[in-house]
This record gives C-alpha cells, structure tokens and sequence, in this order.
C-alpha cells in the first residue's frame, strides 16, 4: 500500500472515531491527589473522579504537608499516564515538551549531530532554561546529564533516564520551588511519580514508524506487582528502539540555504527604514536578504578547499588532481551538510525500576526503590570542516600549513590560511551511552496523636545515583596527523599510510586540499577520540509532616524537614581533546568538581478560617562553594475560598540558582556557531569559533516569583464538571548567568567589536597574516537581569451520558506578554511565542476510546543583526516571520476479550510542516517547534 493511501486510510479510521474538541493535556490535581487506588494498566493508567473510594491524607507536589483537600495555593498540572498513552506521542519527554507553559528553546534529540549532549530530551519552563527546572522522582531529586549541555557548560536533566513504564502521572509545579525542595527549583518542579502498588501483571508491544521517511519505532513494556497487607513488591521495565531520520529526507530540512523556500510575500525586508540610511546600504551592493544570500546558510568549509594567498581568496570549480594556479578561480565552495547529518539520531533505552515496602508493624515500615535506565544514541555529523589558521601543525605552538613541496599545492609558497571539509574522511559520529543507575533505601512510620500532634507520619532515607556518558566520537582527525598528511606520507608495503619525516619528498603521498585523494589517507586520517563524564549525587534526608494546632478553619499543618546532599561531577577529555589537537574544535579540558549541600526546611499551612489559609514555608541551604552566602529562602502564599465552588490563591517565592558545577570547574570548551556570520571587516561568510571556560568566581542567580490567580468549579448542576483557571506570573531574575552572545548575538558582536567597543574588541581574536576571524572568547558571567511575566489559563469539562459514554473537554494556555532581559524585550521573538495552546478532547464509551490532541505553538518575529556602517547611519537588520504551528495527534482504543486492549493512533496526523525559520539550518526551530513529519503507531494492551 502506498504511503498516500495508508496515511488517507488512517485519517478516515481515525476521523470517524474520534470526537475533535478542545482538550488541555492537563487534569486537575485534585482528581490525582483524591484517587487512593493505583490505576489500572490495563487502561494505562486511566484515572477519574469514579475511581475514588477513600479520601485520606496524601502530599500534593508543591507542598510537603499531607491534607485532604487537594487545591493547594501553588499551581499545580498532573497528566495521568494514560493522557500520556492516548495523545501517542513517541516519548515522555515529547508529550511533556507539548504543554503550552514550556517556552524558549528546549534541548532535544533534533539535528544533534554536533550538540554537547546528542540523544537528551529537556524541558524549559517558563523559559528560563533547561537547567533551572527541578526534576523529581517520587518526590526525591533526581540526577542530571553528565555531559553538561549547550555550549558544554550548562547541567540538564535528560528526561529519558525516567523508567517510563513506571509511570503512573507527572506532576509539575509551575510557582518556583526552590523553598520547598531547594537549587534549581526556580521556573518549577517536575515530579514523576512511579507506581508502587499494584497487584498483577502487564504488559504492551508498540510499534510507529513516520510516513515520508522511515524511523521505524519498537517499544515494549511490562508492569509486574503482587503484595498483603505486610509487604508489597512491584517491578516495571521497558525496552524501546527510534530509527534515525537524516536531515536529507525533509523538504525543509535537506538545504542549508533556505533561500529557494523563502515565502514570495513580504515575508522578510532589511531595516532601518530611514531611506537615506538604506539608500547607503545600498549603494555598497545589498539589494535584498534573500539575494544578498543572508539566508544561505551553507558552509564556508566546502571542498574542494579553498586558501587565502596574498590576501586573495583562491579555490576550484570542481575537484581537480592537477591543480595549476592558472585554474584556480577566486571565492569559496559552500558545502550543504544537511546532505550529511542526521535529523533526529537512533535512539535504544532500557530500562527497569522495582520497589519494596515492608510493614514492620502497624506504625514502622521499610521502603525501597531500585531503577537503571540505559540509553544508547548515534547521531551523525557532517565530515571534519579543516580551518588553517585555527588548527596546529606538529607542535601545539606551531599553525597548521600547506607546505610549499606539497604537490597539489600550485602556489608555490606555504600557506596557512584556508579552510576544506574532509568529505573521504566520512561523518563524525556520536556513540553515545548514557547510564543512570538509582538506589533508594529508607524507614518511615507514625507517631502516636497527643493532644497537640496528631496523624503525624516521618521518614529517613539514603539515596544514591549517577548518570554516566561515554562517547565513542568516531569519525575525529588530528591536528597531528592532518599536517603529516599535509607534509606528506609514506607508503608501506601493504598499502596502508603511515608518517615517516625520513622519507624523501618525492616519495611521499600528499593529502589534496583540492580534490580526490588516496583511499587509504582517510584509513590513516580517521580516528576514534573517546570522552567521559559522570555526575554522582549521595543523599541523606528526614522529614515529619503532621498537624499541630486547632485554628478556626481546622487543624494547622506542618513539614519540617533536613537534607544533606554530595554532588560530584567528572569530565573526562582526552589528551587530544585538552591541548587542542583535535581538527574541527572538540577542544576542552577535563573538568573536576564537588559540593556539599545542607539544608533544613519547614512549612506551615495555617487555615484560619474555613475560607482563608496561609502557607509559610522556607528553606535554609548551606553550600561548601566559597562566597555563596548562607540565607533563608522563604514562600509565603494564601487561598481564599470564599465560596463553594471558587478559589483565589497567591504565592511569593524567593528561589536561590546556585551555578552548576560545570559552570565553576571546566578549563575550556570549544563550539561552532550553527551558521555563518558575515564578518565586517573582511566581508566573508564563516561559522565562526567560540571559545569559551569555567569561572570559579560566578555567583547564585536570584529569583523572586509572584503567582496570582482563581479557581472555579462548580459543585452542583449541569456544570458539576467544569473547571476553569486563570493565572498571573511574574519572576524577576537577578545575577544571570550569561555570555554577551546571548544578548547580542554574533553578528552585533563582531560589528562592534570592529568599531573598537572596548567590551567586544579584546574578544575577537585574527589571524594576523590574513586578518580573518580565529575564534571569539565568549565566557560566562553574572551580567544581566531579567523579568517574566504572563498568564496561564485552563478550561476543563467532563461530562457522563447514560447513552453516549463519558466527555472530557479541554482547554490550557499560556500567553508571554513579557520577557524582558536587561531591558530588551524578547516575548514574540525568535524562541519565545506570545501564545501557546493545547487542545483535547477524549471519548470512552462501553470498550471504546478516543482521543483527539491538538497543539498550537504561536507566531514569532526573527530579527538579525547584518551589517553597520558606522557614524551616524543607522545598523542594518533582517526581519522575518516564523508562522504559527498546529499539530494535530489522534488514536482510537478498544478493549477486546482477554483483558486486552488494541490502540491505533497517528501523530501529526495531517503532517504539518514546521513553519519556516530562514536563520535555522534545519528550516525550523528545534525545541520550539516540532519538526517531526507524521507517525503512526499501534500498540497492543494486556492484563494477567
């Protein structure tokens, strides 16, 4: 069958059984909180207000005190395991990426061919980073990536090390909770809680694969438990495997230059729009963006390669084994690595998470978890890209030349600036193997009421994890052994290459820097440059929660608590890696790093009268990192409720960011700009090097957050299942961490830099003989301040039929109406959407379910900084549109004889294409937009 048909067949399939509504991937806490059974996996999970049998004590995340109403005065959205399940997508991390309060840029899988972290899956709330999100697991700190992320400095937490199969919801915190549960709390917490209590076994087989392109999915899962009223055991486990997808098989995304797809309309335009001041602009060549090639983002490393000879630029039409200086034409070969790099990469995860709680007697039991997740990913990278003047040569003093005796080099001189990709040499690839292994052991029980303390409950535990990375690095070339190439080889009696200064000059075998070269130069090229890196957190905490005193409005609740944390991260780069004597970057020192973390922490919840309650609580954290000052960090809300079925709550929250280890401890890291800047004193088009280190000296990042907002839920009527929200945030940051590239941008940064700025000058480094960009030192600081501001807001309807089945309806957005860094207004701008939405609406009827999930990532505004003429005309910018995207995911569900269920589902179902971000070399925005094509997917259910 072909692929239009198939597609045509499961969109009429679908389409007729599944309802098209509104629908928020969210379901209120309370219905989480109050459900005192496990859901049943045979349903995946699925959980509603009919489950509840008992309402008892239970901790709500966003509050450590246990009660039995469930609205909190902190925000709280929980998505049970089955929305996860029915909205299909390909993985946790990526239903999680959906919700509309995840802005900015998020870490993913997406073209992480060249990335610090290939393979991870992050989330940005807010976003205010990757790294400033908690995660959770069952209400403990979870581990983060080794390998720190961006630009190899930057700790964030991988969202595949999470045991999906034992997932029973997910909860996330969207106040700021560094009061409650300490550093990296500051946008929220996330928190997956894993089942513990369920009698029988389960088990699912999925299999999905893409309609265009292949990227073929297998997954399976099984959840085994079994326990009395002394001792309970539970065991889940899964094994899934992602094919990879290349960046060739998208019409979007297989051109670097993006100049072909641009939109005819009036889509993008040049400014300032004085027109005396453009008329200059002008008068120097520029015409319009898409001419000027300012959206040809193809590389300046092509091949053949090009080299800089007496200030001229020289290279060939084609691939040549003669090269003659007559030939040599002048300008530069663009290379289009999208041809070359995966998309998204092959990812396997394994998985396994069991638990054990023993009742000792009715008021002391023993409790444990047990979980190991590995996750193997492989993602290609274009071919090395050689830049002359940025390498060494044999010595790490010395710069890497064409020597002058080198016969394919017609000049006649040494030459030492030029630039070539090492196409024979063949992809680099990382072979990524993430591991987090994760042991919990712990005793907890009650304490006998008194007159003043009553349904008080404790516990202790130790807790110990790590997450490991290792990467093969295939496919790497020496700065070594590209100048013995350069110097010439010598051939050895089976073929093979080998360097050897003794050999006479004719003798050897020279590497082309213009065309075709001996197959077994890439033999000798090629090299495997394995690095390391583990990050190990040891744990030890006690707590009590309980009610202490008779208020008006009821019983007054507290938590106290105590941690005491040891993080210790390793890095590990190889000798190569350290001196810098790998070709491409790759340049980086090992890096060692450790703290110690203790904390002590309360939290009060006083209902003074029915309708009014306070919430107190703060934190006290002491750091071993010299200068971080020791203080209370406090939150103070309330939650009015003044009548039945309406709720008004408000929450301050101070939060303390204390800067990840990598941060403080890395020598130095090296990267590429993803693009080509245009530099302003020599006019050339090149991915610029940056550079970049560890700064012992940085400073906590302070956040202050305000939340306000209100709850109605009607209690009675034909609305007894209607809820609806609305939200007001702001947090105010203080001593960010950052680089003035952030702010900047690249290409701000060289202009003023070339008009002698004193802040940016001293940071672009040339190459002295041809003036060319070496590489720009961009390091980390404590330099800016920010404020974040906007609303969310949920609409949610449930409605049962005797004849029709079961409705849920919903509704949740967030709308950015600021972000403001150092003043400099971003909302609606490249990463961040004034609007993003969810939409839902499920159907369950006798055996049969539907869903129907729709996502909408809002429209954005691209501004980039061009060129400047200095004096007093205005610099010129690019601007451009980034449309609106919407999603739309459906799945059917029937419950067959056997305890069995059949799902059959399709995301994307009418394959939207991500809307165009001409700057982007994948066409669109990774970890904004979604740039999978559509995927389709059955999975069969059964219960023992």
């Amino acid at each position: 069958m072909s692929t239009f048909r198939s597609r045509k067949l499961a969109t009429h399939l679908l389409s007729a059984a599944a309802l098209s509504v509104l629908v928020a991937p969210t379901v209120r806490a309370q219905v989480d909180a109050a459900t005192t059974q496990p859901a049943n996996p045979s349903r995946t999970g699925a959980a509603t207000t009919d489950d509840v049998q008992k309402l008892e004590a239970f901790t709500v995340t966003g509050s450590r005190i246990k009660r039995v109403d469930a609205e909190t005065v902190s925000p709280v959205t929980v998505i049970r395991s089955n929305d996860l399940a029915m909205q299909g997508f390909p993985s946790v991390a990526d239903a999680i990426r959906s919700l509309p309060f995840n802005s900015g840029q998020a870490l993913t899988p997406t073209d992480s061919g060249n990335s610090f972290t290939p393979g991870v899956s992050a989330f940005n709330l807010r976003g205010l980073g990757n790294n400033n999100t908690l995660v959770l697991i069952n209400g403990r700190r979870a581990v983060p990536y080794a390998a720190p992320g961006f630009n190899g400095l930057q700790t964030v937490f991988d969202l595949n090390s999470i045991p999906e199969a034992a997932i029973e919801s997910v909860s996330i915190l969207k106040d700021g909770g560094s009061a409650l549960y300490g550093s990296d709390a500051v946008a929220g917490v996330i928190d997956f809680k894993l089942r513990h209590d369920y009698n029988g076994v389960f088990t699912s087989f999925q299999v999905g694969d893409y309609f265009d392109t292949g990227g073929l999915q297998k997954k399976v899962q099984f959840v085994a438990g079994a326990g009395n009223s002394k001792t309970t055991i539970f065991v889940a486990g899964s094994w899934s495997q992602q094919d990879s997808v290349y960046s060739r098989d998208l019409a979007f995304s297989k051109n670097a230059d993006k100049s072909p797809v641009l939109d005819k309309a009036d889509a993008y335009y040049y400014t300032p729009d004085n027109a005396a001041d453009l008329q200059k602009y002008l008068d120097v060549g520029l015409t319009n963006p898409k001419d000027d090639g300012i959206f040809d983002l193809r590389s300046s490393r092509g091949n053949p390669g090009r080299v800089v000879v007496d200030g001229t630029t020289y290279t060939y039409d084609s691939p040549t084994t003669t090269p003659t200086q007559a030939a040599a034409v002048e300008g530069t070969n663009l290379y289009n690595f999208q041809q070359d790099q995966n998309l998204f990469p092959s990812i396997r995860q394994y998985s396994f998470y069991t638990s054990l709680r023993h009742n000792i007697t009715d008021n002391l039991y023993l409790f444990s978890e047990l979980s190991y997740t590995r996750v193997d990913t492989i993602s290609d990278a274009a071919p090395t890209p050689v830049d002359l003047a940025s390498e060494h040569g044999l010595t790490t003093d010395s710069v890497m030349t064409i020597p002058s005796y080198n016969i394919y080099n017609p000049f006649g001189v040494d030459i030492s600036s030029g630039s070539v990709r090492l196409n024979e040499v063949g992809n680099r690839i990382n072979d990524v193997s993430a591991e987090t292994p994760r042991i919990l052991a712990g005793i907890g029980g009650t304490i006998p009421d008194s007159e003043w303390m009553q349904g008080w409950t404790w516990e202790a535990a130790g807790l110990y994890m790590r997450n490991s990375v290792a990467n093969a690095n295939h496919g790497s070339v020496t700065d070594y052994g590209m100048q013995e190439a350069l110097n010439g080889l010598t051939r050895k009696g089976d073929g093979s290459l080998t360097w050897d200064s003794n050999t006479p000059l004719s003798d050897r075998v020279y590497f082309n820097w213009f065309g075709p070269n001996d197959p077994m130069m890439a033999k000798f090229l090629r090299i495997d440059n394995p690095t390391s890196a583990s990050l190990e957190y040891q744990q030890f905490d006690a707590s009590a929660t309980g009610t202490f005193l008779d208020l008006p409005g009821g019983r007054a609740g507290l938590a106290i608590g105590a941690e005491h944390r040891m993080e210790k991260l390793e890095v590990i780069q190889t000798d190569l890696n350290q001196v810098g004597n790998i070709v491409g970057g790759a340049q980086g020192t090992s890096a060692y790093g450790d703290r110690r973390v203790s904390s002590v922490y309360a939290e009060a919840a006083l209902p003074v009268f029915k309708w009014l309650e306070f919430q107190v609580a703060g934190r006290y954290e002491k750091y071993s990192d010299e200068g971080f000052n020791a203080k209370v960090r406090p939150k103070y809300g309330v939650k009015i409720k003044p009548l039945p079925w309406l709720v008004l709550r408000a929450s301050y929250t101070e939060s303390f960011k204390a800067p990840d280890l990598a941060y403080l401890y890395t020598g130095a890291t090296t990267t590429f700009t993803d693009q080509n800047y245009i530099d302003p004193v020599t006019g050339d088009s090149e991915q610029i090097e940056i550079r970049s280190a560890g700064n012992p000296d940085l400073q906590p990042e302070i956040t202050k957050t305000f939340y306000t907002g209100f709850v109605v839920e009607p209690q009675k009527g034909f609305l007894s299942g209607f809820s609806a929200s609305l939200d007001f945030f702001r947090y105010q940051q203080s001593g960010l961490l950052g680089q003035l590239s952030d702010f900047y941008g690249y290409s701000e940064f060289l202009t003023r830099a070339a008009k002698g700025d004193p802040l940016f000058a001293p940071r672009v480094i040339r190459d002295p003989a041809s003036n060319r960009i070496t590489y720009i030192n961009d390091d980390y600081s404590n330099i800016s301040s920010a404020e974040n501001r906007g609303y969310d807001a949920e609409l949610s309807y449930r409605l049962n039929t005797s004849n029709l089945g079961t409705f849920r309806f919903a509704l949740s957005g967030t709308y950015l109406d600021k972000y403001a860094i150092d003043g400099d207004d971003v909302a609606g701008h490249e990463l961040n959407a004034h609007w993003n939405a969810n939409f839902l609406t499920s159907w369950e009827y006798h055996d049969w379910e539907a869903t129907t999930f729709i996502s909408y990532r809002g429209a954005r505004h691209g501004d980039a900084f061009i060129f400047g003429l200095g004096g007093d005309v205005s610099d010129l910018y690019v601007h451009y549109t980034i449309k609106p995207q919407y999603t739309v995911n459906m799945s059917v569900a029937r419950r067959l004889p056997w305890d069995s269920k059949v799902v059959v589902g399709v995301d994307n179902i009418f394959d939207s294409k991500p809307p165009l971000d001409p700057l982007q070399t994948q066409g669109s925005t990774p970890g904004v937009n979604l740039l999978e094509p559509a995927f389709w997917y059955v999975r069969l259910e059964k219960h023992f």
